[in-house]
């Protein structure tokens, strides 16, 4: 029990504090953000009568995502075979070569920068399409993990199914705290702040392909896990 109420007070906390602040994006460090709007596309959306989210959002197609698709499974063999050169020269620093470990990390992080390059021009992507799409995936496919991962939903019923076994004036006390509870689980599950951020229309593309960007984020975080 004591679990459930940890939840979902971290659920309660965690959205308030998000509705108190202007929505935003992961920090530079996190996910790479697209190149400012140009004045003609600032034009643009006051013609339209304002953006439906911020100037600096990115605007997805079907064609782009699914080289997007294709452009993180390049990435995630070109990692593999970057980290298993990474692991030999570990062993080879097991037994006395300390430079073959230095070697090879410089080796890694130049080899990485070359093999997204690689796999962007394949893949028909501009440098602002992989910021973009990579910032929008990962915020829906991100939240989404988040959400499942830590079962929001079973632990608001446990605590719903305790509230009906408490006196009335009990369960009017937690009433509110309940119903506030409800919402953010809600909002987490309908990625609410995330479409506030994106847009409909974006969230709405990458949800289209969740699967198989579920299983390239999940591999990513294992392939870099093993490092």
């Amino acid at each position: 029990m004591r679990r459930s109420l940890w939840v979902l007070c971290w659920v309660l906390g965690f959205s308030a504090c998000k509705k108190e602040k202007a929505p935003s994006a992961p920090q530079a460090s996190e996910v790479p953000r697209p190149s400012a709007a140009s004045p003609e596309d600032e034009q643009a959306l006051d013609e339209d009568g304002g953006a439906e989210f911020g100037p600096h959002s990115y605007t997805m197609t079907k064609e782009k995502l699914e080289a997007y698709v294709g452009y993180q499974r390049k990435l995630l063999e070109a990692y593999e075979s970057l980290l298993k050169d990474l692991a030999r020269a570990k062993g080879d620093a097991g037994r006395g070569d300390g430079m073959a470990e230095v070697n090879a990390t410089m080796k890694l992080i130049e080899g990485k920068a070359k093999a997204e390059e690689a796999a962007r021009k394949e893949a028909g992507l501009s440098e602002e399409d992989v910021n973009g799409l990579a910032e929008v995936v990962t915020a829906v496919i991100g939240q989404r993990q988040m959400t499942q991962a830590m079962k929001f939903d079973e632990e608001l019923q446990k605590l719903e199914e305790m509230q009906a076994k408490l006196r009335p004036e009990q369960r009017e006390e937690l009433a509110p705290q309940l119903a506030a509870m409800r919402e953010r689980v809600e909002d987490l599950q309908k990625l609410t702040e995330v479409r506030r951020t994106f847009g409909d229309a974006n969230v709405d593309l990458v949800l289209t392909r969740e699967e198989e960007l579920t299983k390239n984020y999940q591999d990513m975080m294992n392939t870099f896990s093993r490092k």
